[in-house]
């Protein structure tokens, strides 16, 4: 089993949590294009700076956090209209 590093975990926790967040009030696809936007400005922003290591298994981590987020947004809300009705 490969073991994840701890920087690919931050990256997906942040496109989670950006996702939840920002989809709350936008919806979903406003939600992963505000993800997407700061994977990537994060990565140019290593780049440019030189201040981190600009990677591309950053930014996919960071867009699995995204489709996480909606999956799991989108099961926990089945669930709650199976148990609970409209």
């Amino acid at each position: 089993v490969m073991k994840i590093p701890q920087d690919k975990k931050k990256h997906f926790v942040a496109g989670f949590a950006i996702t939840a967040i920002v989809s709350l009030f936008f919806g979903y696809i406003i939600g992963v294009i505000v993800a997407v936007i700061a994977a990537a400005g994060k990565e140019l922003y290593d780049k440019v700076t030189g201040t981190g290591t600009p990677e591309v298994l950053d930014f996919v981590a960071t867009i699995a956090g995204a489709a996480a987020a909606v999956i799991a947004s989108v099961v926990l809300s089945s669930l709650y209209y199976c148990v609970f009705g409209t």
